[in-house]
């Protein structure tokens, strides 16, 4: 797995910032040069590489570097088109069968107007995304951001206020259009041949093919800028890590590393991203699976024995998830699913994680979008497999559906558990130990019977359409007296009886 390194270099001077401005400069044309060529099919890849290597005076390796990051952005706006098109596919689709089922339930409503016009937009989206997918466009790229270019023609009334506003908005211009320079690694070169990373007496140092010739040497040899270059090693006590350690044993090693510089309000931050090796698996199915059932704040933990029984429950989480700031909450993400994977370890039972997929194909209002934005699923998902990876824990995915309801109805009453935990039980059983189906117990069973419910064969086509209908049930006796499923634990007892 990839991991990047943060740093900053040291000590800049006049003549070096000038000298890095001119080579970033350099290469941010060159990018700008392969992605309109290659977009619109003008010139191949190895001829741009020769053309602008001559153009700037770089070495070739800056302008093979150069397109390659083109023809990512040309394949990740393609995809976008793509995905975009899929997505609004789905919504009109879903707006379509509303709007079917309210004209035949009330053909009157006041509401299919709105849905019309919602149906109407819905269609022109997808006619957008259709025609750029069919032609293999995509809208125009601003190199530098949408929302600097526009900040270009917003004026101020007062001219030295003015004058002020636009010697800012071009160095930002300036450093969001050419402020990157970036250099892939080579095995055969012992690490970055461009940019290569050593390791000094005081400091770690950087050294930076620039774009001129060395007088002094034979051949075409570039001259070289050395930097002293602080490398971020985070040493905490719950989610440490020793990233000087792991940079180098690349070094040492001599695997190839990438190095992107980025210039960022007169500062240099440096990004070192290394290829870092799992550790060795240290856990066994014969002790069984923890499943974990992820939430907004907090992470929910089963261990699940090998005959399907639980052996022990875990919350691992932090109420400030609700509302933090993004790196808060990764630094939060990180201990919390550092205990996890640590608890899981101690146990020597790999884990089992929800494979969720995030399709936003429901055309919701802005309220859910934000409050969705915040939601840690993704992150938490990702944190738990990376640090299981460098932990020695194994990971398995499983379907999330109905594990919540299955939890709820079967194993929160049985063993007095939130239904949290009973959800996770229900994942290490399905993911773990690949149990799919899921029994009914005999009083959900018998009380289905006594409501003429249960040998309906249309909902029994499958184990889940069972607890579906069950479900389906028992919110509806709960409403009656103005409940909710929450409130299923208490009144169990009281709806078997009826």
């Amino acid at each position: 797995m990839k991991t990047t390194i943060f740093g900053v270099l040291l000590d800049v001077n006049e003549d070096q910032d000038t000298a890095l401005r001119r080579l970033m400069r350099a290469y941010g044309f060159m990018m700008r040069f392969a992605f309109k060529r290659l977009s619109e099919g003008i010139i191949k890849v190895g001829a741009i590489d020769r053309h602008c290597a001559s153009e700037t005076g770089l070495p070739l390796r800056y302008a093979k570097d150069a397109v390659h990051d083109a023809q990512e952005l040309i394949t990740s706006r393609r995809q976008a088109m793509q995905d975009a098109l899929t997505l609004w596919q789905r919504r009109a689709k879903k707006t379509a069968a509303r709007l079917t089922a309210l004209k035949k339930d009330h053909p009157d409503s006041r509401r299919i107007p709105g849905l019309e016009r919602k149906l109407l937009r819905q269609h022109e989206h997808v006619a957008f995304y259709q025609q750029h997918v069919t032609d293999g466009t995509f809208p125009p790229v601003i190199f530098g951001t949408r929302k600097l270019f526009l900040e270009r023609f917003r004026t101020l009334p007062d001219p030295l206020a003015e004058f002020r506003r636009q010697q800012i908005w071009k160095e930002r211009w300036d450093e969001g259009r050419n402020g990157r320079l970036s250099a892939w690694g080579d095995r055969t070169k012992t690490g970055n041949p461009l940019l290569r990373i050593s390791e000094g007496a005081e400091h770690w140092m950087l050294e930076i093919s620039l774009d001129t010739l060395d007088p002094e040497k034979k051949g075409i040899r570039y001259q070289k800028l050395l930097l002293p270059l602080y490398v971020h090693s985070k040493t905490g006590q719950i989610n440490g890590r020793d990233y000087e350690g792991l940079l180098r044993r690349v070094l040492v090693s001599g695997d190839p590393y990438q190095v992107e510089i980025l210039r960022r309000q007169g500062r240099y931050q440096v990004r070192i991203t290394v290829e870092e090796a799992p550790a060795a698996l240290q856990t066994y199915p014969v002790n069984g699976w923890v499943g974990v059932d992820t939430n907004v704040t907090f992470l929910a933990l089963c261990h699940v024995r090998p005959d399907g029984n639980p052996q022990g429950f875990a919350t691992f989480g932090d109420s400030r998830l609700y509302d933090p700031r993004a790196t808060q909450r990764n630094a939060i993400i990180g201990d919390v699913t550092h205990q996890a994977v640590q608890w899981a370890k101690e146990r020597g039972a790999g884990l089992v994680i929800e494979n969720l997929k995030f399709i936003h194909d429901k055309d919701v209002g802005a309220k859910f979008n934000r409050m969705t934005h915040q939601f840690t699923y993704r992150a938490f998902l990702m944190a738990l497999a990376r640090q299981a990876a460098r932990e020695g824990v194994e990971v398995r995915q499983t379907k999330p559906a109905y594990t919540s309801m299955i939890g709820r109805f079967k194993y929160q009453p049985q063993y007095g558990i939130s239904v949290h935990h009973a959800a996770a039980l229900v994942i290490g059983r399905r993911g773990g130990l690949k149990m799919w189906r899921e029994n009914v117990p005999k009083p959900l069973r018998e009380w289905m019977q006594g409501q003429g419910k249960w040998n309906d064969t249309s909902y029994r086509k499958t184990d889940w359409s069972a607890w579906n209908k069950i479900q389906q049930e028992i919110k509806a006796v709960l409403l009656k007296h103005h409940q909710y499923l929450n409130a299923w634990l208490d009144q169990r007892h009281q709806i078997y009886q009826h």
